[in-house]
């Protein structure tokens, strides 16, 4: 008589992942863009808590250069 099988499941636990950055060429007003937005996440059992804001793409680039900026000058000191 054949044993059954045993399967090994592994649990990976849920992780938050933190987004800082920017949507470009979006051709939605700022509230049409969040209930598109909130819809995808919470169909896929998800939440999301943060801020949104409408903003330019040079904004955004100067934005993220200067936080990019910030984060090589923490590495440096912390060497």
């Amino acid at each position: 008589m054949k044993t059954p099988r045993s399967f090994n499941m592994i649990l990976y636990p849920k992780k938050t992942i933190s987004i800082n950055g920017a949507i470009y060429d979006v051709d939605l007003t700022h509230d049409e863009f969040l209930n598109e937005f909130m819809d995808w996440v919470e169909s896929r059992g998800w939440s999301f808590m943060g801020l949104t804001e409408v903003t330019s793409a040079e904004k955004a680039s100067e934005e993220l250069l200067a936080q990019m900026k910030a984060e090589n000058n923490e590495e440096n000191e912390e060497d």
